[in-house]
């Protein structure tokens, strides 16, 4: 009689490791929140943040950001000098030098 609880106990304690085990492989391989996915998302979070810090140098190089956040003209000088915007009517020439 103790040898088939012994038994009993032996093959749930089986059961659960391989379940766990299954389980394990499962999300870490197969589900849609995999490993190699992460690492992606990861990398791509970490370009547009990189960017982003970039992008907020450049701009505080030649303005502050308050300043162009507070003041239209000087945001609209900004987008003409240094990201060759232009208004509906107007054309722009932009002229490089080789």
């Amino acid at each position: 009689m103790k040898k088939n609880i012994i038994q009993g106990k032996i093959f749930w304690l089986i059961l659960f490791g391989v379940t766990t085990i299954l389980f394990i492989l499962y999300m870490v391989f197969f589900s849609d929140n995999n490993l190699s996915k992460r690492r992606e998302l990861d990398k791509k979070i970490d370009n547009l943040e990189k960017s982003i810090t970039d992008t907020k140098n450049k701009i505080e190089n030649n303005y502050s950001y308050d300043q162009l956040k507070s003041d239209s003209s000087k945001l609209e000088q900004y987008g003409r000098e240094k990201l060759n915007m232009q208004k509906k009517d107007e054309d722009v020439f932009i002229i490089v030098y080789e």
